[in-house]
């Protein structure tokens, strides 16, 4: 029997982001019991983890982003991949 192992542990991220269970979780759409089920072990769906990836991890607002937003990136990235990684580059050094 093989165990996969977690990509990352949502307590430790929790605690390190200085956040209660209630605002962490709640950020992603997940109840507070739910994500102490997941901190206590519990299997954690590929789509929450997913999106504690975006949001906790990566830092992304979620509100922020708009659909258009998304299809004008994959655009770039496939039809102007030199555009992209300017722009990628002068956003990182900002």
């Amino acid at each position: 029997m093989t165990t996969s192992k977690k990509p990352f542990d949502p307590r430790s991220i929790r605690k390190a982001l200085g956040l209660n269970q209630q605002d962490f979780w709640s950020r992603i759409g997940v109840t507070q019991s739910g994500g102490s089920r997941y901190e206590s072990g519990r299997n954690m769906p590929k789509p929450v983890q997913e999106l504690l990836r975006v949001v906790h991890v990566e830092g992304i607002d979620l509100a922020q982003i708009q659909r258009n937003d998304l299809q004008i990136i994959n655009h770039l990235r496939l039809n102007k991949p030199e555009l992209y990684d300017r722009l990628l580059e002068e956003a990182l050094s900002e």
